[in-house]
């Protein structure tokens, strides 16, 4: 969608009084510039309100989107524990960006290993619950074999790697 399509939508008088403007990377298409020039021109152009994005990673730029999006205004970035989702616009785009890639890339002072573990833990059994598979790079990362590594969960490493 033309960025300006959606200054418009932010600054339609039907949007008066809403919170929130999420801007969403549906197809996972997007490129970090192209993010951060979207949220920046929402931000100044549009009503004071809390700027959230909400990314794919179709193309393995929902990270750098998501932390293009922080870097430019967006208060929020979101994502689905192991990157559940899909688009059903876009039959065969891959998931949201998972929330512990975005966890591990922002590192919040809250966040060390033994969380990481349980959130990857966590994440491993809703993801079996519903039959869908894990696409967190981060989970990948966390059941490696690599020793020196501190976010690996040890004893629980995922003997295909």
């Amino acid at each position: 969608m033309p960025p300006e399509r959606g200054l418009a939508i932010a600054n339609d008088e039907r949007a008066a009084g809403a919170e929130d403007i999420v801007i969403c990377d549906t197809l996972g298409q997007a490129h970090p510039g192209q993010v951060a020039e979207l949220v920046a021109r929402v931000t100044a152009e549009t009503p004071a309100r809390r700027i959230v994005f909400h990314g794919h990673d179709t193309w393995g730029q929902g990270v750098a989107n998501a932390l293009a999006a922080a870097s430019a205004g967006a208060s929020v970035v979101d994502g689905p524990l192991g990157g559940l989702g899909g688009c059903p616009f876009a039959p065969g785009a891959s998931g949201n960006t998972s929330s512990e890639d975005l966890l591990f890339a922002t590192r919040p002072a809250w966040l060390d290993p033994a969380g990481f573990a349980e959130i990857v833990r966590l994440s491993e059994a809703v993801l079996g619950d519903v039959d869908e598979p894990n696409r967190s790079r981060a989970a990948q990362g966390a059941r490696s074999r690599a020793d020196a590594f501190p976010w690996v969960i040890p004893g629980e490493r995922d003997p295909s790697h």
